[in-house]
């Protein structure tokens, strides 16, 4: 006869207990997963709920450039910024870290208007939040005033 039925039962029994193995680490990885896509996802709606900036300005920065300065009053995020002058891409910074009541400065390629008119800066940052600044150059005392500034943070849509 070969092979015994005892035998045969065992390697079907030792086969369902790796494809169980299999399965159950399939399945850990597959969790661990998702909750540290959870977390994730938490920690970038605490730091929009969070996002705040104060005391922004602009300065002239040589010729043709402006700088935007503010300070940070969120919880502690990268630093990567993306900056859009009047709609238009001028240029990338990274400051490191956001870290909460520090000053910060970027620059605005391109951003020095001295028609009077008002322009806009956009600073995009990595948690998707934008601070968007309205300002403008005064010909009678030759400084940049900051006219407004807000603050955008996406929201969930339900």
């Amino acid at each position: 006869m070969g092979f015994s039925v005892s035998a045969s039962a065992a390697i079907i029994f030792i086969s369902f207990l790796v494809a169980a193995t299999t399965l159950y680490t399939a399945w850990d990885n597959s969790y661990a997963n998702v909750q540290a896509a959870r977390e994730d996802w938490y920690n970038l709606r605490l730091s929009q709920v969070h996002f705040d900036v104060g005391n922004v300005g602009v300065v002239a920065s040589g010729t043709s450039d402006v700088t935007v300065t503010f300070t940070y009053m969120g919880q502690t995020i990268t630093g990567n910024v993306v900056v859009l002058h009047n709609g238009s891409y001028a240029s990338s910074a990274d400051l490191g870290y956001l870290i909460p009541n520090d000053n910060y400065a970027v620059t605005v390629n391109g951003g020095a208007d001295t028609s009077g008119i008002a322009n806009y800066a956009a600073l995009g940052f990595d948690n998707g939040c934008i601070l968007l600044v309205t300002y403008h150059y005064d010909t009678a005392t030759g400084e940049y005033v900051t006219d407004a500034y807000s603050v955008q943070c996406p929201l969930e849509v339900s």
